[in-house]
This record gives structure tokens, sequence and C-alpha cells, in this order.
């Protein structure tokens, strides 16, 4: 009895701003990565300018007209016609959004949508959490759809204690290290401080947005061109939308832009996001010539402390699995999942199962010869006793 609808300008997404940020803030499982904030600045900085690409976002209102759910979607042309989530590329989770405990109801809404649709060939959904809606529901029996997931990369996360106060959870966490990571730790930032002025602490004013992103762009720059890489904010658009996001995002009282000043001069930066009950760490920037300071590990220390004293569940370090991360999360981690569906009895399924095969195999590749890069630099003690990359956190 659901209505099911389809908006494909760039008004209707914007007419959608208040119920769908109502919808993600009442669905337990909507990430940042869901947010209207996040993938509005991704549509207008990247996604509305690939060539082929429609938005697609497929709406389900109950019978009073209520938005009950959400997939935020766009079609794309190359070889066939592919749906898949916007902020493809830039996301680290990816999923529908639905009202709480009408999850399986939203997802069969959406896949009944698809099966009726001949306006696609392969729908792909990539990079879905655990705990995901659109992963804990696949298709049923009752669809003339066929699909598979495919295992993709880790999440190494950090779950927090649940003692009563933030400083009990805090001595607890810190419980869970070795006392020489807890003295290096300390360590270290005694050192910063005997050598500099230093500040250390978090963004959560607009008016300095514009001045500490453009920071965090040259240095996350500087530290990948010692490997001849632009690194992944490199680019111009690239920026533009990290800029917009940040900016929504702070209004909306979710971005935690972490920095360690140095005589009132930035050298470290971590860009993360506070939603719903976690923190995630999405990219850093460091100043490469103060490596052997290791201010990526002085900078997540009070990254961590801060969730722990806003009260979030854990810290989510997202996808990659990174020497750095292992050592924080002492090997804890999830694994994101990748869905193809298509029509039964078409062959698409086969042909969109290859070229995945084809682009993992690839990404592998690249990700060994990263972690070789990595092996290859200086650094810290601590760096060097926990195997953490020169600069990172």
């Amino acid at each position: 009895m659901w209505q099911v609808d389809v908006v494909t300008e760039t008004r209707g997404f914007e007419s959608l701003r208040a119920e769908w940020t109502a919808l993600v803030d009442r669905c337990p499982q909507a990430t940042v990565f869901q947010s209207f904030e996040w993938l509005y600045a991704w549509w207008g900085e990247l996604g509305s300018r690939g060539l082929g690409r429609s938005l697609h976002l497929v709406t389900v209102r109950d019978d009073d007209g209520t938005l009950v759910g959400l997939a935020p979607m766009m079609k794309s042309r190359s070889l066939i016609s592919r749906v898949s989530f916007l902020g493809t590329g830039v996301s680290d989770y990816h999923d529908v959004i639905a009202e709480p405990d009408r999850g399986r109801q939203v997802c069969a809404a959406i896949y009944g949508y698809l099966s009726s649709s001949k306006s696609w060939q392969i729908a792909d959904f990539s990079q879905l959490r655990e705990g995901s809606l659109l992963r804990a529901n696949p298709p049923g029996k009752g669809f003339c759809l066929v699909w598979q997931d495919f295992e993709l990369e880790r999440c190494p996360y950090l779950p927090f204690p649940t003692e009563p106060t933030a400083d009990a959870n805090w001595q607890a966490l810190l419980k869970q290290y070795s006392r020489k990571m807890r003295s290096h730790i300390g360590y270290y930032e005694r050192k910063l401080r005997a050598l500099y002025e230093v500040d250390i602490g978090y963004i959560d004013d607009e008016r300095m947005i514009d001045e500490a992103m453009s920071a965090l762009f040259e240095l996350h720059r500087r530290r990948w061109n010692k490997r001849w890489l632009p690194g992944v904010l490199g680019g111009a658009s690239m920026q533009q939308f990290h800029r917009r996001a940040a900016r929504e995002l702070v209004a909306r009282g979710a971005l935690r832009l972490h920095y360690i000043k140095l005589d009132g001069q930035y050298q470290a930066l971590l860009y993360c996001f506070a939603f719903h009950d976690r923190t995630c760490y999405y990219q850093g920037g460091f100043e490469p010539t103060l490596a052997r300071l290791s201010l990526g590990s002085v900078l997540t220390a009070s990254a961590i402390r801060q969730a722990v004293e806003e009260g979030r569940s854990e810290f989510d370090f997202l996808r990659g699995d990174e020497p750095y991360k292992q050592r924080w999360t002492q090997g804890q981690a999830r694994f994101n999942a990748r869905r193809l569906v298509a029509k039964s009895g078409t062959a698409y399924l086969a042909f969109a199962t290859l070229e995945c095969r084809i682009a993992s195999a690839i990404e592998m590749r690249l990700k060994e010869f990263m972690h070789h890069v990595y092996s290859k630099e200086p650094r810290s003690r601590l760096a060097s006793a926990s195997q953490e990359p020169e600069g990172e956190a």
C-alpha cells in the first residue's frame, strides 16, 4: 500500500531536505554518508558532472504521505545501464534509509520497484556495512531478481567501554593498551609542549572551516607527494566537495575537524564525523618533516578521548586495513560487502560479476603497493614499535 516514486531533478532533491534529515535522524543504521548534507554536496560538486549520470532517488511513503524510506541512487550508463548509490567512491558506507522497525518493508518496496522498472540492467550496491538495512534484507523469492554478494574491505573500529562516567570510560579504554604504548603517547605530547606552543582541539565554528580545510589539503598533499602520488584529496573538484560538505556538517553539529597547532600553525589535522552513536575518522593530514614527533598518534588519542567524552559508543576508522588502524583497534573489524542485483533470466549479473572480480584484483594489487610504500618510510619510536606509517595516526 506504500507509494514509491523516483526523483530525477536537482530541485526535487533539494525539496526533500527537511524530510530526508528527519528520516536520517530517526534511522539508527544511518551514517553521515547517508546524510542530506554529504550527498547533496557530492551531487553538486562531483556526481552531476559525470557523463551519463542522472539522479534516481527512490522515495517510499506510507498511506498518509509520510516519508518512511529512501534509496539515494543515481543512474549511469557505460556498456550497461546501472543504478548505484550517490556518493560512490567517496563514501565508506552506503545504505537505504528507513523508519525504525520498517527496514524490511522499505527494502521490499525498493526491490519491488527495481523488479518492475525497465530502466536498468544492474543494481550495484557497494560498501554495505555490517548491520546495514539493505545487506540484512536481500531480495526475496517474490521478486524477479537474482543477486550475488561479495566481501569487500575490513573496517577497523574501536568500541568503547560502558562505564558510568566519561572519565571512567577513558581510563578503562587506556587499560586495553600496553604500558609502553600509553607511555609513548604521553611522551610525544610532552615533547611537543617542550618544543613549541601547542594548541590541540577541534573546530566547530563555520568561520574557521575554509582555513582549516586548506591546511588539511596542503598537509595531505605534501604527505602523499613524498611518495610521488597525488593523494585522494588532490583534485580541485574533490576539494570543493569537501569544503562544501564540511560547512554543511559543521552547521549540523556533525563535523569534528581535530587539529594540532604548533606556534600558531596547523601541523596536523584529522577530518572526522560525529554522527549518531559513533565518531568516524575519514582522512588526515600531517606535516611530513615532523613525522618523528608522531603527531598523528597524539591527535588520534585526543580525538578518541573527545568521542568518549561525548558519549559515543565507538571510534570507527572506516575502510582500509592499514597497520596504524590495527594498532588502535587491536584487530577488531567489520567487513563491507558489495551486492549486485539483476533481473532473472538475463546475463547481466554474470557480466557485472566478472567486472567486479577484475576491479577487486586491481584494487588488491594497488593496496599491496601502498603497503610496500608505507614500509619504506622512516617512523617515530611509537610508529616503529607498532608498524605505524610515518606521520599517520
